[in-house]
């Protein structure tokens, strides 16, 4: 696939992925998964993939009729490694790459495929992408993320009435998890414009509970910054991250 083809493709993505009347998303100021054509991937990640969604936030298995094959290489000091599979779900060797995969090794990805659409010409196609390693294991929300969604709808979304939510252009809080697992310097650096939605999300993010902290590549724990962001502007194909 042409690189405007996949800058297409991930515009088209971004556009489906808020759908819903109230968007928000939270994620690491370094680790957003969407902030860049290029696909950040964690430590921990690397660790815990079994499938090429979770090692590439914005793929998607029903664009696919047909797996052909799945390449997966690794270049580190100079010396490359391919190990192929054939369809989604990574191979022992695959993933024995990916979790070799360090700091200042690239992984590139190659999905040759059948796209799934009911077009008559319908040729096989080649979906590549590239992952960058960030050098930590991220902090986790206690419960993973399906807690921490239940979190922030229950205590900042769903307290804010659709008609105010549309108002609202964008709105950010951004803080750190501590080596300790708590939050700290939370401070809005994108007001909503409201001044009761402001204090909503400020106060709603400063009495999180403990999270599991952040660690380098010594496995000694770290601060992580993060971002919390809501509005419609997320809804805008031509949205840019700022952190």
């Amino acid at each position: 696939m042409k690189k405007s083809g996949l800058i297409l493709l991930f515009l088209l993505f971004n556009c489906s992925l808020f759908s819903q009347s109230k968007v928000y998303e939270l994620h690491g100021t370094q680790t957003n998964p969407y902030a860049s054509l290029i696909s950040l991937i964690t430590l921990d990640t690397l660790q815990d993939a079994r499938t090429l969604s979770d090692i590439y936030a914005k793929y998607r298995s029903n664009w696919v009729a047909r797996y052909i094959k799945v390449e997966v290489t690794t270049t580190c000091n100079g010396v490359s490694k391919t190990a192929v599979s054939s369809n989604d779900t990574l191979t022992q060797d695959q993933l024995a790459l990916l979790r070799e995969a360090v700091t200042g090794c690239s992984i590139e990805i190659a999905v040759d495929y059948i796209p799934d659409n009911e077009l008559t010409y319908n040729p096989a196609r080649t979906m590549a992408f590239t992952l960058r390693t960030i050098p930590i294991a991220e902090a986790k929300f206690p419960g993973g993320n399906e807690q921490l969604q239940s979190y922030l709808e229950e205590q900042i979304i769903n307290k804010i009435s659709p008609s105010n939510f549309e108002q609202i252009p964008l709105a950010s809080v951004q803080f750190n998890i501590t080596e300790q697992g708590q939050v700290a310097d939370a401070q809005i650096i994108h007001t909503s414009g409201n001044k009761e939605v402001d204090h909503l999300m400020l106060a709603a993010i400063c009495n999180m509970p403990y999270w599991q902290a952040a660690k380098n590549v010594k496995d000694s724990k770290i601060v992580q910054a993060f971002q919390f962001n809501m509005g419609t502007d997320l809804l805008r194909c031509d949205y840019r991250y700022k952190f």
